[in-house]
């Protein structure tokens, strides 16, 4: 089986090289690898140990960043190497002064991974969340290196508790410790014979530390102007279509658009689409107040501008999966999202405690907007929400400390 793996791993890699003809996601991807070994060996002499983390992209490193933040102040002599899979999280990551170094992971072939783990020399690695790479871990293993998965999470379509799964079963005993987000993954990690222990979502602990930060744009609430407000978090064009027709019915609802793609042509697009309902740009900070439409045209304003939203339609549900819920609920305002929500643990806790409501068509979003349209209403929401996220943060800490008793016992 590690041959066909290893195959398919090569092929991946010259597919990729084949679309960076044409894609320029590809062609970073590429680039972003280019003399890595290079690169690698000539990262500074090591002080104290060095810890590696590691995430696919950006959204699982917002997992991350907790656990970072918690070592680099019980460890400030030692060195904290990030890496990332895709372009995405390489060049969106906002907390590079958490990191010393912050480089692309080589593709898992043996050979990268050897060399890879032989210049890097870390005393601990920390995969987060879905990041299982054999090659990589079992280089890891050989050079004597703790293995971390942390907080992770499993479901049973997974190919680790599949017949055939024997090899990447074999892979995920490779780690000294894994920590997963839910019981669910503890029960069936045990059933297929690998420890592990819970240690929540360390994604709650990450919004929770945004929200505490200070964060204020006098203009929006100006523009606003004690109207209902509905912030649609990384939409795609289908709740866009939505929100077109909602606005159409909702004569004094503001809606304020932050779009999973802020490309020049998807921000145009989104423009044409709401032209009728005045649209203002948020880099402009000239927005007509008349204007019901706010298009949020960068990157990493979204997590903080829930603070002053009424409610929250998060995208991607009509799409392959829904995007984070995580970040507009430590607001405690109710959510809405389309169907495809069933990969996250927190979307069903949601909506079985009534903290959150499945979208389908412009019938059940206008029935979002009726239920809370009085302000009475969302404040009797917010405790709920409240006692609930009380029960989610710690992750951060439980993990940490793991690495830190790693780190102790060498």
């Amino acid at each position: 089986m590690s041959l066909v793996y290893n195959i398919a791993i090569y092929f991946y890699g010259r597919a990729i090289a084949l679309a960076a003809v044409l894609k320029p996601k590809a062609k970073d991807w590429i680039r972003g690898r280019e003399n890595w070994r290079t690169n690698l060996s000539k990262l500074p002499l090591k002080q104290g140990k060095r810890i590696w983390l590691h995430a696919a992209s950006l959204g699982e490193m917002e997992q991350g960043v907790p656990v970072l933040r918690k070592l680099k102040e019980t460890l400030p002599d030692h060195q904290f190497i990030i890496s990332f899979f895709s372009p995405s999280g390489y060049h969106n990551f906002k907390e590079r002064d958490l990191a010393d170094t912050i480089l692309y992971m080589p593709l898992d072939t043996p050979q990268n991974a050897a060399d890879f783990v032989s210049l890097l020399q870390p005393d601990l690695a920390l995969f987060i969340k879905y990041e299982i790479w054999p090659n990589h871990l079992k280089a890891l293993s050989k050079s004597g290196v703790k293995t971390m998965l942390a907080p992770a999470v499993f479901r049973d379509s997974q190919i680790y508790f599949k017949p055939y799964g024997g090899f990447f079963r074999k892979a995920l005993k490779q780690f000294d410790a894994i920590l997963v987000q839910d019981q669910m993954s503890h029960d069936l990690l045990d059933k297929i014979g690998v420890k592990s222990s819970v240690c929540g979502d360390s994604r709650f602990d990450q919004a929770l530390q945004v929200k505490s930060l200070a964060y204020a744009i006098e203009e929006l609430p100006n523009w606003i102007n004690q109207q209902l407000c509905l912030i649609a978090g990384s939409s795609w064009p289908k709740e866009e279509e939505l929100l077109k027709d909602l606005l159409a019915r909702q004569r004094t609802l503001k809606v304020i658009v932050a779009p999973h793609e802020v490309a020049a042509d998807n921000i145009q697009r989104i423009e044409g689409l709401f032209k009728e309902f005045g649209v203002s740009r948020f880099s402009t900070k000239n927005w007509d107040p008349d204007h019901r439409v706010l298009i949020i045209d960068n990157i990493g304003q979204l997590k903080k501008l829930y603070r002053y939203a009424d409610l929250a339609f998060i995208g991607g549900g009509f799409g392959v999966s829904v995007h984070s819920t995580v970040e507009p609920a430590v607001y405690e305002i109710p959510i809405a999202f389309g169907p495809k929500h069933q990969k996250f643990i927190e979307t069903r806790e949601m909506l079985e405690l009534g903290l959150a409501h499945e979208i389908e068509n412009l019938h059940d979003l206008e029935g979002f907007i009726d239920d809370y349209h009085l302000e009475a209403k969302r404040l009797r929401f917010k405790p709920k929400m409240k006692s609930y996220l009380k029960a989610k943060i710690g992750a951060s800490e439980k993990i940490s400390q793991t690495v830190l008793s790693f780190l102790n016992h060498d």
